[in-house]
């Protein structure tokens, strides 16, 4: 674990995000940012963006709803499905992130032992199977096509975020040193 004293400004580590497109945003912000002292303690860690974080599920939650208003409430006009679909989005996206972790992280748990880590099984999970619904409905001629398109877009961004990021990493972690993410002595 890492941890910066004293700097405000580490808030915009690229290190604090999971998603490329967050990352490279951040790296842009941080390169540009003026150094900020206060008092104070940042963790470093790649689930530190509440703003990431609900953005991301927001978009999933909402896209999901949208499947599901094309699914289950085919025959309703989409101003009454999606309202009924949106808590039951919330209620089912629960469910791959249950069973992952009751088969999948245990599974590669034995097989990887500790390195396995059980919000990344979820993440990559949940991907592959929007990944997966968002091919299938792509195909539809309805609307749904283009919340399906949306979501393969931005996977795409994502992509094209994380292949520009990738040769930065160095100068990410030259630049993040300056500021004073550090180890802490645990």
């Amino acid at each position: 674990m890492r941890v910066v004293r004293n700097r405000a400004d580490a808030r915009w580590f690229p290190s604090r995000h999971n998603f490329a497109l967050f990352r490279l945003g951040a790296y842009l912000r941080l390169r540009g940012a003026r150094p900020e002292h206060r008092d104070g303690i940042l963790v470093i860690d790649r689930h530190q963006s509440a703003t990431e974080t609900w953005l991301v599920m927001s978009w999933v939650t909402l896209t999901f709803a949208c499947y599901l208003a094309a699914t289950l409430f085919v025959d309703w006009h989409i101003a009454l499905a999606l309202p009924v679909s949106l808590p039951l989005a919330i209620v089912l996206l629960e469910v791959p992130a249950i069973l992952s972790a009751l088969t999948i992280a245990p599974l590669l748990h034995t097989i990887a032992g500790d390195r396995v880590n059980g919000f990344r099984v979820n993440g990559v999970v949940i991907m592959l199977l929007f990944s997966a619904a968002s091919a299938y409905f792509a195909l539809h001629p309805t609307w749904i096509r283009f919340v399906a398109w949306q979501f393969l877009a931005l996977l795409a961004l994502n992509a094209v975020a994380a292949v520009i990021a990738f040769p930065l990493r160095h100068s990410i972690a030259r630049l993040e040193a300056q500021v004073g993410g550090v180890p802490s002595a645990q």
